[in-house]
């Protein structure tokens, strides 16, 4: 499955559970609306997630220009723009063109404003940075931009000075740098820092500005234009985008430019206003009449009164203590919950008590980011704002117990101070079912814990049972690589009256190639930056099971009633260990078949699903000979193994290494590298030698050594395996080879029919022949399956610069 499909399911999954919690996807009830309550499900609420700042909607000048606008022009005016217009939009553009001292196009959307601005405005040769936080509608209209040509790249949230950066090494290389960001984000209510973006268009010529203030749109400024232009010129290198759905109450947006020419060419080539339809009558009328009130002085009254409401809130959320993530002048509020499971819980109560309040979370906000989102409104009176902030600080203590989170993991989770107030008063959530029933027990060793006992959960689970642990120990400690270095933690949660594993998995800790399962030209493309800077887009990793084992890292007994809170006590370990090793991430893999209930249980606790490579399984050893092999064999796979593998059989020879000298480890890790070098299909660091000596004297891995003899001359090795036995399983983990002979030989498929030989003779049952070139495994019976994994990540910066850059090469070649 794609990786696009599997963010897609997440988002279902996350939505979906949602609307079965009653607190997503809602219907109000009323008939008519009026002031700020509405009817959800029977009960009258006060509504806290309106972005209609100013509340004008109710305005009865914008009702009846509105009505007044249907009279005359009937329900719609169905013509593109292109074509004509009604008289309305003359009459706003020129109202817009007052409000904002500069020239205006509108748009029926401000996505499709983007969508219009983008592709006009900037091209192939010029550098795109997007800010970390850019709204989505901005970021969709990026991928339109000339497949996959423009240098497009992401920048950490508001990061000055790594703009800066960024400005003086692309200045030589494109026409144009742009900067797209929001005047006011969305999610947290945060503003770009718009003094110093001021600073640097000053300072460099080729940087431009493109901001998108929906959301600072009628409550701040000289007649209602905005954050972004609150007290500040309008400059000669900045687009601005805004909305008219929000404060302004109508509908449509706004597009502003810094001369005539460039709205004009806008206006003319961009798509949206050349193929989409127009705002209707009801619409601009109604906007008409904003933007008169908007040239009055009435306009500053409005925003006084909201901005008095705004400071209440400010105040009023430090006189409860709630975990808000950011204090400033914008109406939108965000309290940090950390998981998906307590911000369900919380939205539910405050739905109960009166209140409606916003769900944040994934893909809105990373998903240990989630929160309470709520906005104010000039509707609010100062009595309905303290009374929601104190539900909502009498609510979220219960939620979290109820949950098992504390106010330390959401802090931790939004990078933020705990105060000291709230760690003298924090008291550690307990489910009671935990403490009576459960026990976690963690090692650092495996040499700590008993051969028997490990092997008895681990059966026949994959490549890591005991001495396949004790071996990965021996060789990934003491090496001089920071990479190959790396940290053991066993992890087992027992039913304290029967002593049997309910949970049970062991995790490393090591450095991760960022781009590891990115496409290869991606991959390409950074390991040239690696060439000076070997660390680049790397990250510290917890991980069940490690880079170096295959299966089912994880061991849940479902049958035990209490699954799910030993699955809490594994995440509390987990989370212990991403702290105490300072990691960036946690994934739990490999998973082939999750049910609904387990997704939802991980999602609630902040993981969502990612795609890994398929794995590939030989299941059929029911064969005796190589002759009832090639008969078990599809048709197609008969006509390959009869080309590439049977005819050349006899110039090879098998032999199985017991014992290697130096030279003989050498020769086999020289194999190993030139497969490493060759492929970038799954992109990790370079294995220790180390590890490929221990296997040469590990009685749990075999050696498989395959000469050739080309023509008449001396046999030379051409490919190693090195396999793990494991129970029914035979399980090659690497192969290295020599490519000179590969393409006359057939070396690479050679190989993987010997492995298939020597797991018959071996007497097993299965061969686990693991991720990459499913291609060629299929053609000695493998069989694919989907594997996942869940992760969890700090910050999401990389990730989300590699999926610009994937997109980018994913554009060209196609």
């Amino acid at each position: 499955m794609k990786q696009g499909n599997v963010i897609t399911d997440t988002i279902d999954q996350i939505i979906s559970d949602g609307v079965k919690r009653g607190i997503l996807h809602l219907y109000t009830d009323d008939n008519i609306l009026h002031g700020n309550h509405i009817m959800l499900k029977g009960r009258e609420v006060v509504n806290f997630g309106s972005c209609s700042y100013l509340g004008l909607e109710f305005d009865p000048r914008l009702k009846e220009a509105s009505k007044a606008a249907i009279d005359n022009y009937g329900t719609q005016f169905s013509e593109s723009r292109a074509y004509v217009s009604i008289k309305l939009y003359r009459q706003l553009e020129e109202l817009f063109d007052k409000v904002f001292d500069a020239p205006c196009v509108i748009t029926p959307t401000t996505t499709l404003g983007h969508m219009a601005n983008i592709p006009v405005l900037m091209s192939a040769g010029d550098a795109i940075i997007t800010d970390q936080q850019v709204h989505n509608s901005v970021n969709t209209a990026v991928k339109l931009l000339n497949g996959g040509r423009t240098h497009i790249e992401v920048l950490r949230h508001n990061r000055m000075d790594l703009l800066e950066d960024r400005i003086k090494s692309l200045r030589g290389k494109h026409d144009k740098i742009w900067y797209l960001a929001d005047g006011i984000y969305s999610m947290f209510g945060d503003t770009a820092p718009m003094n110093e973006l001021y600073q640097l268009l000053d300072m460099y010529p080729q940087f431009y500005l493109y901001v998108d203030d929906a959301h600072g749109m009628s409550i701040q400024g000289k007649h209602g234009r905005g954050s972004v232009l609150n007290n500040r010129r309008f400059h000669p290198k900045m687009v601005l985008a805004t909305s008219l759905a929000k404060g302004f109450a109508t509908g449509g947006a706004v597009m502003v430019y810094p001369n005539k020419e460039m709205a004009r060419r806008v206006r003319t080539c961009g798509g949206p206003l050349i193929t989409s339809g127009p705002l209707q009558p009801a619409q601009l009328g109604a906007a008409v009449a904003a933007a008169t009130i908007h040239l009055t002085e009435e306009i500053y009254s409005m925003q006084d009164e909201l901005h008095e409401r705004i400071k209440f809130t400010n105040l009023m959320l430090k006189k409860y203590h709630l975990p808000v993530i950011a204090e400033n002048n914008a109406a939108i509020f965000f309290v940090g919950v950390h998981l998906p499971k307590v911000g369900y819980n919380m939205v539910r109560r405050m739905l109960e008590a009166g209140y409606y309040v916003n769900l944040g979370i994934f893909p809105a906000v990373p998903m240990k980011n989630t929160g309470i989102r709520f906005t104010i409104t000039r509707l609010h009176t100062f009595s309905q704002i303290e009374e929601m902030i104190r539900t909502m600080a009498e609510e979220l203590p219960k939620a979290l117990k109820e949950e098992g989170v504390t106010y330390e993991d959401i802090y931790r989770a939004f990078k933020i101070p705990v105060p000291e107030q709230q760690l003298l008063d924090e008291t550690v959530a307990s489910v009671i079912s935990q403490a009576l029933s459960l026990k976690a027990y963690h090692y650092k060793s495996i040499y700590d814990i008993d051969k028997n006992d490990w092997n008895a959960i681990f059966k026949n689970k994959g490549t890591f049972d005991w001495d396949g642990l004790a071996l990965l120990e021996n060789s990934f400690q003491n090496n001089h690589q920071a990479e190959n270095n790396w940290q053991f933690d066993y992890v087992i949660v027992k039913d304290i009256m029967t002593e049997k594993p309910v949970v049970a998995s062991f995790f490393t800790t090591a450095l991760w190639k960022d781009d590891m399962l990115s496409p290869a030209d991606v991959s390409d493309n950074i390991e040239t930056k690696r060439a000076s800077d070997p660390y680049y887009f790397t990250s510290k990793v917890v991980s069940s099971g490690s880079l170096l084992t295959e299966g089912e890292h994880l061991f849940i007994d479902t049958s035990s009633p209490f699954w799910k809170d030993a699955m809490q006590l594994l995440f509390d370990q987990i989370n212990t260990l991403q702290e105490k090793y300072n990691a960036n991430s946690i994934v739990l893999r490999d998973f082939h078949h999750v049910d609904d209930e387990f997704e939802s249980f991980l999602i609630d606790n902040g993981f969502f699903k990612t795609s890994m490579p398929d794995n590939n399984v030989v299941n059929n050893l029911n064969w005796n000979n190589s002759e009832e092999f090639y008969d078990s064999l599809s048709k197609n796979s008969k006509m390959h193994f009869r080309k590439n593998v049977r005819r050349y059989a006899d110039q090879y020879e098998v032999e199985i290494g017991d014992y290697a000298v130096e030279k003989d480890v050498d020769d086999w890790y020289a194999l190993y590298e030139n497969v490493k070098n060759n492929s970038l299909e799954l992109n990790t660091f370079t294995l220790p030698r180390k590890l490929f000596e221990n296997i040469a004297h590990s009685q749990s891995w075999e050696t498989m050594v395959v000469k050739l003899s080309p023509g008449n001359e001396t046999k030379k090795t051409v490919a190693v395996v090195f396999s793990h036995i494991a129970g029914e399983n035979y399980i090659p983990m690497i192969i290295g080879l020599d490519y000179t002979y590969n393409k006359d030989y057939k070396v690479y498929r050679q190989a993987l029919y010997q492995v298939m030989m020597r797991a018959k003779i071996l007497g097993k049952k299965k061969v686990l022949l693991g991720f990459s070139a499913s291609i060629e495994k299929k053609k000695v019976g493998a069989v694919l399956s989907s594997t996942y994994a869940f992760t969890q990540i700090k910050d999401s910066y990389n990730a989300e610069t590699l999926a610009v850059m994937s997109l980018a090469a994913t554009t060209l070649t196609k």
